[in-house]
């Protein structure tokens, strides 16, 4: 039981680099953090969670010249 738990553990923090998790074989967009219970974070091995990252920079990047321009 304990080395099927340990095996588990290592192979998901494999897909952890740096606080981004990314796994091409993993259909989920949000997948739960390292650390159960904090939070979620994009799976940046699947294409609609990077494309949704891009288009929240962009936003926020409009929102951002947006106020400056305002001001």
């Amino acid at each position: 039981m304990k080395k099927n738990l340990i095996v588990f553990i290592s192979d998901k923090l494999t897909y952890w680099n740096g606080g981004t998790y990314s796994n091409k074989n993993d259909p989920n967009f949000l997948v739960p953090k390292a650390s159960p219970g904090i939070g979620w974070r994009l799976n940046f091995g699947n294409p609609k969670a990077v494309m949704s990252f891009i288009l929240m920079i962009i936003v926020l990047a409009i929102l951002i010249i947006g106020s400056i321009l305002i001001s």
